[in-house]
Formats: structure tokens, sequence, C-alpha cells
């Protein structure tokens, strides 16, 4: 199929560099789908004939970067852009799959293929789209992947048990699809999904906390959390979410992660993800010190001991960076001394590094809650005073 997509300039550097040389290189996966849907790209990721060592040779060692062991590919820096360039792969032999009560979970993923072999090898058909921005060329292998974007269908390619077998990861991708584009699963998907969720405990943890973090980094977290319930992921994924999420504290979790997704998406905020951990956290914290929903509780009194015993756990078993805990309870330390409007508080909140993020979050309660947003405006201004004159005193300093 010839079609022109837009494609970012560094991206075509990348893959005609590939081409020139000699190695067979497309544009690959959810980039592909995404711009056939109207949107744009996160990134856009590369597959190419070429080895991780022939890779690093046409870019050079500055430029190329081998990383991975269970999956080796090249982190290629061009214009400034980061594109992981992968070699394509063919589905991997039983020496490269555990036995057992894993049976076929693969541990390896470095046996080396042709294009048409790793486009088989990929999970759904509407990821498995090659294209060659230089000829405008969009190659569907599957023969399948096009008319499953335009129906918004989410097909496994092959036997869908065996896909979610070799990675369970692919369960939670699966409903990701669904929850960001509003797609259905096809039956033989779904029923494989349901028959394999038990299989998803055998994903690797640090795999499991990187989808967690590009999940709440996203602008659609709150729809792919709602299909993972929908679907009975959640109770794997975020039991103590899943466990509240008819009840009140669940409801208005969601509710502040959509508001939070809309401003993101609106460019009110940027985005971050220890702001989107504290969102989700409110509700849980609200409840756990005994206060009514919108209701924010007082300093002290162990309400910080409470917050990091809740960012801290809530989110098990999945793990996520220290930082990012410790941040989100800055955040919602200083959200209930802003509410104290108390004029003797405000040269430690306007200090705080997490001004912004807790200023940000109490708009996303204002609009969650349906209160004026002027009086925000006044008490917190979007540049504190007091870091506002230490940096133009800092600027005087080095100019001098």
């Amino acid at each position: 199929m010839k079609k022109e997509l837009p494609v970012s300039a560094n991206a075509k550097n990348v893959v005609s560099r590939l081409q020139e040389a000699g190695y067979e290189t497309y544009i690959v996966g959810g980039a592909i789908r995404d711009m056939l849907m109207g949107r744009t790209p996160k990134d856009f990721d590369i597959s190419t004939a070429a080895t991780p060592e022939e890779i690093r040779q046409v870019f050079g060692r500055r430029s190329a970067r081998i990383i991975g062991k269970r999956f080796r590919l090249a982190h290629v820096y061009c214009g400034g852009e980061l594109f992981e360039v992968a070699t394509f792969r063919r589905a991997p032999g039983k020496n490269d799959q555990t036995s057992g009560e894993e049976g076929n979970l693969i541990v390896s993923d470095n046996v080396f293929g042709t294009s048409f072999e790793d486009a088989a090898r990929r999970d759904f058909t509407v990821n498995a789209l090659f294209y060659d921005p230089g000829k405008r060329e969009i190659k569907d292998f599957t023969g399948q992947g096009l008319g499953d974007i335009e129906r918004g269908i989410v097909r496994a390619i092959g036997d869908p048990g065996l896909r979610f077998e070799e990675d369970p990861v692919r369960l939670l991708r699966a409903l990701k699809l669904v929850g960001q584009y509003d797609f259905s699963l096809d039956s033989a998907t779904e029923n494989a999904l349901f028959s394999k969720l038990p299989l998803f405990e055998l994903a690797s943890p640090s795999r499991r906390a990187l989808e967690l973090e590009k999940i709440l980094q996203s602008g659609y977290g709150d729809r792919q959390l709602e299909a993972f319930h929908d679907y009975g992921l959640l109770s794997l994924f975020l039991p103590r979410l899943d466990q509240v999420w008819e009840k009140e504290t669940g409801r208005r979790a969601m509710s502040l992660l959509f508001e939070r997704n809309c401003r993101m998406e609106e460019g009110f905020f940027r985005n971050s993800l220890s702001l989107a951990v504290a969102v989700i956290a409110l509700p849980f914290v609200e409840a756990a010190l005994g206060r009514a929903a919108g209701t924010l509780w007082s300093p002290g009194d162990g309400a910080d001991e409470t917050v990091e015993q809740i960012v801290g756990t809530l989110f098990q078993p999945q793990n996520l960076m220290v930082r990012v805990r410790e941040a989100a309870c800055r955040i919602l330390a200083l959200l209930p001394l802003m509410e104290m409007r108390d004029s003797r508080m405000e040269r430690r909140i306007f200090s705080s590094r997490s001004y912004g993020h807790a200023r940000e979050l109490a708009f996303i309660l204002a609009a969650v809650d349906k209160k004026d947003p002027g009086e925000l405006e006044r008490l917190w201004p979007e540049i504190p005073p007091e870091r506002g004159s230490r940096n133009r005193r800092s600027r005087g300093r080095r100019s001098r």
C-alpha cells in the first residue's frame, strides 16, 4: 500500500542511512498504527536486517549504543532524538523458551530473521505494519493489520494462547490498546486472554513496573485501567485499586486521573509521573485519615506517615522508583498547607521544589469538585514570588 505518512526527518535519516549501507530497514509498530489513525506517535521504532554490531558500524560508537540482554538492540542518536533500532527476529526455538510450569515463556529473543518472520512473531496485527518512508510504502505482512485498524480490532498474530504464553506482558498490552483506542478484542484473542490471565504473574517485575510508569504518564491511563478492571487484569496488576474500583475512593481516583490527563493534553501542565501517583493516592489518603471526599486533612498527627504508607503500598506488587514515591509524598504534604491559606506558611510553600506540582493538584481538585479556580490563581501564582526574586538575584550574580 502506497501512502505518505508524517515521519520525522530524523527518523527518515536513520532509515535511509541503513538502507544506503545495504540493509533492508523500516519504521515499525505502533507509530504506523498511530499515524494511520491521525495521531502523533510518541516515538518511531525502527527494524532492520543489520545486526546490532552492524548498526553501530553504520552510525559510529558515539551515536549508537548496543543495549539489552533478553532482546539486544541499538540506541541510535540522530539530530537530538533517540531511536530504538532492532534487528529483524524470527520466532524463537525451544532452546529460547522455558519448560515445565512456564511452558512457552520466551527467555531469550535474539534469533535474527527476515522482515516477514519479524512481522509473524509480533504480538498483534495492528502492531505488525512496516513502513518504508523513502518509497512511501506500507507492508502488511499479516494481511490483516490495515483492516483491523480500520475496524478497531485487537487480533493476536497466529495462536492467541501461544502469544500470551510466550510473553504474559502481552495480556496487558492487548488491554492497553482496548482502553487507549476504544478497540475490541476479536473472539479468539478475547477467549485466550481470559484463559491465560493467571500467567501475568510470570512477567518480570521490572517490565511490569515499566508498563505501570507508561500508563501513568500517558494521557489515557484512566481508560486503560478501566479496561484492565473490565477484563479482570487489574486485580493482578493493582489489586488495592481494584478492590475499591466501584467505591467512592476508586471512582474519585479515576475522576482525578481523568482531569489530570485532560489538563495535560490541553497543555496546562507538563507530564509528571509523580503527580499522577499523587493524584491516584489522594482519595486513599483522605479515606485513611477519615476525611470525606474532597475534604483535606490537617497537617501533623501522623498525616505525613499515612501519606508515605499509602504511596508506598498502593501500587504494589509493582515497584515505583523511590524518587517518584518521595516526590508524590511531597506533593501530597503541601496540599493541606496550601488549603490552610496561612500567610505564615507561604515561604515554606513557595520555596518547595514540589510547589508547581502541588499547585496543579489543587487545580485538578477544584475542577473535579466544580469549584471556582479564581481564588487559587490569586493565592498561588504559577511563578512563586520568592522563587522569581531568587532567580533574578542568581542571574545577577552570574552576570557579574
